[in-house]
């Protein structure tokens, strides 16, 4: 019987850092009372760093000061389970020099931005990701995926 599987396959850096550029929002993970705490946020790149604001006295600011976080991105349909997810390890660290804020403020141009926000930035050390595609495929009887049935051939 066919049925249609979802595979996944590895992406590399450049493939992964595209896809998350095309994101709507993203997931800041830090460290909170020694707990792991994910923010939403909205972002942009700059180069190959994920830029990001906060209310200079959040949480979230607090903890991403001069920290190892995690940054996460995806586009997955709910209905096929396919899509992308990216994520993005680094070190963050807090935009300060005027000319910098600056050009972040024109890359991420947010309605409503409250007042005293703080710019971070998060370098890309760490880079995975990963597709899910839908291909069709059989099950044997055991349940185990088997690999799709090879094209017939046209020649004898």
């Amino acid at each position: 019987m066919s049925e249609d599987l979802v595979t996944k396959h590895l992406l590399d850096r450049r493939e992964t850092l595209e896809l998350m550029a095309g994101a709507q929002v993203g997931r800041v993970v830090v460290s909170e009372d020694a707990l792991p705490a994910v923010h939403l946020v909205a972002f942009a790149f700059d180069g190959e760093s994920v830029v990001f604001r906060a209310p200079a006295d959040s949480t979230l600011a607090k903890a991403a000061l001069n920290a190892v976080v995690a940054f996460q991105a995806d586009h997955i349909d709910p209905t096929t389970h396919t899509g992308w997810t990216g994520t993005i390890t680094g070190h963050a660290s807090r935009v300060h020099a005027p000319a910098s804020v600056a050009r972040l403020e024109h890359l991420l141009s947010e309605a409503g931005a409250e007042e005293n926000q703080a710019w971070f930035s998060i370098t890309s050390e760490f880079v995975t990701g990963r597709l899910m595609q839908q291909t069709t495929g059989a099950r044997s009887p055991s349940g185990q995926a088997t690999a799709p049935d090879p094209a017939p051939s046209s020649g004898g």
